[in-house]
């Protein structure tokens, strides 16, 4: 009976860890929507990659919807 607990949690331990990056891309992809119109508005022309938008971000948090400022900051807590 313990090997067969084992072998389960093992296995679920294992789903669980491969589905972590799904889960981040899902957050990052949450972000990216609820905060659309804020990277139209304060970061034009600001190109994604390499930070940029979050440094953008970060220069305009007080301008930023409330929105996006707590999807972002669910994002980074989790």
């Amino acid at each position: 009976m313990i090997r067969i607990l084992a072998k389960t949690l093992a296995v679920s331990l294992a789903l669980a860890g491969a589905a972590q990056p799904v889960i981040a891309q899902d957050r990052a992809a949450a972000v990216r929507e609820t905060c659309a119109k804020d990277i139209a508005t304060h970061c034009p022309g600001v190109q994604p990659g390499g930070g940029r938008i979050a440094a953008c971000f970060k220069e305009n948090l007080a301008k930023l919807s409330e929105g996006c400022r707590t999807a972002l900051k669910n994002n980074a807590a989790d």
